[in-house]
């Protein structure tokens, strides 16, 4: 037996529900054997000691409580980030198969009319242009070859790949030769099926891309516009109410004159600091949801949406700090008490 090495080690360590739950995806990313074992169980003790090395650094700063928090949120964040890594890069997978399962079907649909067996029709289908279906097709066929049957092949085939389009069209594969129906044209209609809903697809998608482009306006470019403003607003507001500028100007205004007004008068109650870290986390959190709604309208999947969250909140917030310095150039030696 084949050692395993440290990394693989660690897998013996890891909890149960967690290799379950990733190890899964990662058959649906197409990564097994040694290289899926290594990398769970090195992932997840990289996520704990990230949190241990964090939460001990900003204990020692001096965040007590709060450090051993954010020590903690950012180990499960890591692991998050890992398991959503790995669900896009499955999607991805099945996304490609799907482009090319039309073109597959239409040469074993070719190959069954040539008076091939239905096993052989599917092994001489697989081509270089089809890229991961190829592999997928050659593994069905070395499946048959060692005397699996052709349905259990395809079955097993559907289990590793994430695509409801690929798991309808076997089933009615599956049915199809369990009927004794005509194999050729029953493969054709599912691949002319499979191009109408693609085509269908893309067509939703771009009627609604006038909503997705409303959210990145208003998430990407609207809304730091505007906290730039409110906090330069602050910033000037509370530069009039300094104790030292009221004091100059009731030394000169007199009692009843504008001094006295503004003595009465109460400045913002929220200081530069404390806006502009507000200003971050909400247009963290815009971002973050912005991202999902996008993902739910374009492809009617949450998820979809996670793989723009990194985009569009290094832009919201690059723009935020950009917006916030030419302000300060263009306005501040108007406002320079």
């Amino acid at each position: 037996m084949k050692k395993l090495g440290f990394k693989g080690r660690l897998l013996y360590f890891t909890p149960r529900g967690y290799v379950e739950l990733l190890r899964k995806q990662m058959d649906y990313a197409g990564m097994r054997g040694e290289f899926a074992v290594k990398f769970i169980g090195f992932s997840f003790f990289f996520s704990i000691f990230l949190s241990i090395v964090i939460m001990f650094d900003l204990f020692v700063m001096g965040w007590g409580t709060l450090g051993v928090i954010i020590g903690i949120a950012i180990g499960a964040i890591s692991i998050v980030i890992v398991h959503t890594s790995v669900i896009l890069i499955a999607d991805s997978r099945a996304e490609e198969i799907e482009k090319v399962l039309p073109d597959a079907l239409q040469l074993m649909s070719a190959n069954v009319r040539a008076g091939m067996t239905v096993d052989k029709a599917i092994w001489l289908a697989a081509r270089p242009e089809f890229g991961i279906l190829e592999e997928e097709i050659k593994r069905v066929g070395a499946k048959t070859v060692g005397g699996k049957s052709v349905k259990v092949a395809l079955s097993e085939m559907s289990e590793r790949i994430k695509s409801d389009i690929l798991e309808k069209t076997i089933r009615l594969i599956i049915e199809g030769m369990e009927s004794g129906g005509e194999l050729a044209h029953l493969l054709e209609e599912i691949a002319n099926n499979v191009r109408v809903t693609q085509s269908l697809r893309k067509e939703i998608k771009a009627s609604v891309m006038t909503y997705s482009i409303f959210i990145l306006f208003a998430a990407v470019l609207g809304a730091p516009m505007l906290f730039a403003i409110s906090v330069f607003f602050v910033d000037v507001m509370g530069k009039l109410w300094s104790p030292a500028l009221l004091g100059g100007i009731e030394a000169t205004g007199g009692v009843a004159g504008p001094g006295s007004f503004l003595a009465k008068a109460s400045g913002p109650q929220i200081t530069v600091d404390q806006l502009f870290w507000f200003a971050i986390a909400s247009l963290s959190l815009t971002t973050f949801f912005g991202s999902l709604i996008i993902g739910l309208i374009q492809s009617g999947k949450e998820k979809n949406g996670l793989k723009f969250i990194p985009l569009l909140m290094t832009g919201a917030i690059g723009i935020f700090l950009l917006a916030r310095f030419v302000i300060q150039m263009l306005l501040g030696g108007l406002f320079a008490f």
